[in-house]
């Protein structure tokens, strides 16, 4: 039951709902009945059902032993995954049209010197997310993966994809030993990208650091922490910059 409670969730619904939901399809139930069977204060019970019948997943039947909620037909959760489906439509498309203005609004407010800290693995995805918006290319010391940085497969090649769309390059700095392996198929994203190792007495990468446009945004993961910082200066990534090319001239091309 776990594992369709966690599928349930993922298309939309409550813990809570996800059982309810469960319990009416092996039968027909009474709100009563429901809390015995699943644990759930009955008023609470009573208020989850209605949300379900609202969204057509549970309706009433009514017969000579009295009224019972009964599940609707699974496949009626199709309905649930195209209209969150539309509503993600209109909120991308409500978001093209604001994000211009919010922008507008966020340039005037900065100085020439801003520092943005994050926490947690949501922290990296805005990080990471920031760099879809690099101009040419993306410098970067360090030799985590996408992967390592927000553990979820699915978002990184999703990621890789974007960039592959954005248009830009990457160069790679990285200690011997680190990604030995090929860390992604993305063949279009591989011709974007190209690494070069570096002794550890030379350079050793205990951090990530990401160079791009105007901002240098550093990724530390290690001894389960996630923690990151962006500095965003020109002169600072400017400098940056020049240790980068300096570094990737003593390195050793892959």
């Amino acid at each position: 039951m776990g594992y369709l409670v966690e599928q349930l969730r993922t298309l939309g619904l409550q813990t809570d709902e996800a059982r309810i939901y469960i319990e009416l399809l092996k039968e027909p139930s009474t709100h009563l009945r429901l809390a015995h069977a699943t644990g759930i204060n009955r008023t609470k019970v009573y208020r989850l059902a209605s949300d379900l019948e609202k969204r057509s997943l549970v309706t009433r039947r009514t017969d000579d032993r009295g009224t019972f909620l009964v599940a609707s037909d699974p496949a009626g959760l199709e309905i649930e995954v195209t209209n969150r489906e539309e509503t993600l439509k209109e909120q991308r498309a409500a978001l093209a049209q604001l994000l211009p203005a919010l922008e507008a609004v966020q340039t005037k407010g900065k100085s020439g010197f801003v520092v943005q800290a994050y926490e947690g693995r949501e922290g990296f995805k805005q990080m990471l997310w920031h760099e879809l918006k690099t101009k040419g290319e993306n410098l970067i010391f360090g030799s985590g993966t996408i992967d390592d940085l927000v553990s979820e497969g699915h978002w990184a090649e999703k990621h890789r994809e974007l960039t592959v769309k954005a248009s830009y390059t990457i160069r790679e700095l990285m200690n011997p030993g680190d990604k030995d392996k090929p860390f992604t198929l993305n063949d279009e994203f591989m011709e974007r990208y190209v690494h070069r190792r570096i002794p550890c007495e030379t350079l050793r990468f205990e951090n990530q650091v990401s160079i791009y446009n105007d901002t240098v945004a550093t990724y530390h993961w290690r001894n389960n922490q996630k923690v990151g910082f962006e500095v965003i200066d020109a002169a600072y990534a400017n400098m940056m910059r020049q240790l980068f090319e300096h570094y990737w001239q003593l390195a050793e091309t892959i």
